[in-house]
């Protein structure tokens, strides 16, 4: 039986591995084969905890275990280890870090199942701010669902939603870690866990600094500072507090504190310093309980406050409100409803005429059934008032076939709507250079239209005689209306407006290999296709430059009871060279860490080994990169917990 069972798994990944061709590109992912058993637990996906390989959504796990032994030094760190993901860094240091899902850089992000987009800043589509979450000491798992979240979450979930979730506290302990860098780079981080009975406290504090870094010119070869410093400091306090009421209810209390502060240059070309101070203050109260020892709920309320204050006293406050119920309406039968609200309020005297706000009031439903034996249907549907964009209904729909507890193959749709941020229809900014004269103006527009389309993925995952692990996806999405900024360029200098695309397509496929060579060598490798088009005025679709369509990951990796250690190559390749000095690049990185004792441990980092070339984010100016990613850096340091 099991030799006609990994037949029949052959038979499939090579149909698959075969449409992959008909399709002109593939996705494989990069996840550590151990972690990639398809039994692992998720609550993104569903809002309802389910296992893997009975949800028909491509959903990457991001482990404690994962964590821990490649030492990431932050989030955008760990999200570069997600198939599919792209972390777009534009290397300058004092700047935001954002990430692409499936082509789309509209992405909904969440802390403990609590919404951090915000829509001021965001006239580049990411309405967040890697920079600012959590640490990752603090961090239990990351999951990211790649396709449509508008059912079930509304705005913003158009690339697909990313759902980091904290430790709990279960018991006593502490960590400290330090580390030391290439170009003065620091971190260091410490937490605290104490669990008393029924109470639970944890505090961290984290702090990251990295002075005038280098890259590597495109056009000379050499090594080159920035015109200008770019160094930056990024601090963070969180604490929180957990009270069990009952033996079914719980009362958690947190309060989460950023605050990042650098200089920067615009450009490789700019002179110019430009100061990037920004802080965060969250903070949230929720109440979960349990009923009949199985049906979870639970009421959250949030204020999230963004402060640029390099900027004019430039801020935006989100206020929310969160109610979820899951239901079993029989074994076979999983319902989910809920409520939410959210007010968005920003002001800035020079990038606002006066204090702009938005709401968004929203019910959802949710029925996860299994009809037949390993046959489950997964339908939502969801309902947005808000108040700039109007009300719109957004449905979505799954199928998922269950061969084994590791292997599935799903299929999924789902509607699209994202309504436009508080820059999209109020920004405005003026700059006017006195060296070349020219005035530089960006304007929103308080007529956009909403963006709407619908998105569909098809996927199969499944593990081969328990050494190796196969996961193959391909995913097409439409939107109409789709919000870009229209930048204008003359003698004078430039204006940008932000309007309305008429469409755009994306498509894609994704296909993830591991390989367990023994008990301790590892192989992975992955590799995505992105295709991306716009159709601004009904005459055709033309490729968005902007985005490197083929991103290749191969990694080995070593592991024992004192060693971890990863070597990966990472690349791309069939970037415009109207937006990107080089068609293609491939880097190479490293992680060591070593556990000297039970609590003790070393680790090792190293970034771009080759000192390559290359840049994640779009921009050329005179033959070499706008935005170069930072060349060959190291870090060292040691963890220790208590």
């Amino acid at each position: 039986m099991k030799k006609v069972q990994s037949l029949r798994n052959a038979v499939m990944v090579s149909l698959l591995a075969g449409t992959t061709v008909v399709w002109g590109g593939t996705a494989f992912a990069q996840e550590d084969l151990q972690e990639f058993a398809l039994e692992d637990m998720v609550v993104t996906a569903t809002r309802t905890e389910s296992k893997m390989v009975d949800v028909p959504v491509n959903t990457t796990v991001i482990s404690a275990e994962k964590i821990a032994d490649r030492h990431y030094l932050d989030v955008a760190d760990a999200l570069k280890d997600v198939p599919g993901a792209n972390v777009l860094d534009t290397g300058v240091g004092a700047y935001e870090k954002k990430v692409v899902l499936n082509g789309d850089e509209r992405v909904l992000v969440l802390v403990d199942g609590k919404r951090v987009n915000i829509d001021m800043g965001t006239m580049s589509r990411a309405s967040y701010d890697l920079n600012q979450m959590p640490d990752v000491s603090l961090i239990e798992r990351i999951e990211v669902v790649k396709g449509h979240g508008g059912a079930l979450y509304g705005s913003d979930a158009v690339g697909g939603v990313i759902n980091i979730i904290t430790k709990k506290m279960d018991h006593s302990y502490g960590k400290v870690s330090m580390g030391f860098g290439s170009h003065q780079a620091r971190d260091a981080k410490a937490m605290y866990t104490i669990k008393e009975g029924k109470t639970g406290v944890m505090v961290a504090a984290s702090k990251y600094k990295q002075g005038y870094h280098e890259y590597k010119d495109a056009k000379t070869e050499a090594n080159k500072r920035w015109p200008v410093a770019s160094t930056y400091e990024n601090e963070k306090v969180s604490v929180k507090l957990s009270q069990e009421l009952s033996e079914t209810s719980n009362l958690e209390l947190g309060y989460d504190f950023s605050k990042f502060e650098g200089v920067r240059s615009y450009s490789t070309k700019a002179k110019s310093a430009s100061f990037s101070n920004k802080k965060t203050n969250d903070f949230y109260a929720k109440y979960d309980w349990t009923v009949n020892d199985k049906d979870q709920g639970f009421i959250q309320l949030y204020r999230n406050k963004y402060d640029y204050y390099n900027a004019g006293d430039m801020y935006e406050t989100d206020t929310g409100f969160e109610a979820q119920q899951n239901i079993t309406l029989s074994d076979n039968n999983r319902l989910v409803v809920g409520a939410s609200y959210r007010k968005a309020k920003a002001l800035n005297a020079t990038s606002y005429t006066a204090e702009k706000s938005i709401n968004n009031k929203a019910v959802f439903v949710s029925d996860q059934w299994e009809f037949a034996p390993s046959w489950t249907l997964d339908a939502g549907v969801r309902y947005d008032k808000h108040s700039t964009a109007g009300s719109k209904t957004t449905w979505s729909a799954g199928l998922n076939k269950k061969f084994d507890e590791n292997s599935h193959a799903y299929f999924n749709w789902g509607q699209v709507f994202k309504a436009p941020t508080l820059d999209d229809l109020y920004y405005y900014s003026y700059y006017y250079n006195d060296k070349n004269k020219n005035t530089y103006e960006s304007y929103g527009n308080p007529n956009l239209k909403p963006e709407k389309g619908d998105t569909w993925t098809i996927g199969y995952g499944t593990k081969i005689a328990d050494k190796t692990s196969v996961n193959i996806s391909y995913f097409q999405s439409k939107l109409e209306d789709a919000i870009d900024w229209d930048t204008t360029y003359s003698t004078n200098g430039s204006v940008s407006i932000a309007r309305n695309v008429d469409k755009q397509k994306k498509n894609g496929m994704e296909l993830s290999v591991g390989h367990e060579l023994n008990d301790n060598w590892n192989l992975e490798a992955s590799y995505t296709y992105i295709r991306v088009k716009n159709n601004d005025n009904g005459s055709g679709y033309v490729r968005d430059a902007n985005y490197i369509p083929n991103m290749y990951r191969f990694g080995v990796r070593y592991h024992d009871d004192l060693w971890n250690a990863d070597l990966f190559l990472r690349g791309g390749s069939g970037a415009d060279k109207s937006a990107y000095v080089d068609s293609k690049y491939m880097t190479l990185d490293m992680s060591v860490v070593y556990k000297a004792t039970k609590d003790l441990s070393f680790y090792a980092k190293g970034y771009n080994l080759f000192n390559k070339a290359y840049a994640e984010s779009a921009g050329v100016n005179g033959g070499t990169y706008t935005y170069p990613a930072q060349g060959r850096r190291f870090i060292i340091g040691a963890e220790y917990t208590f």
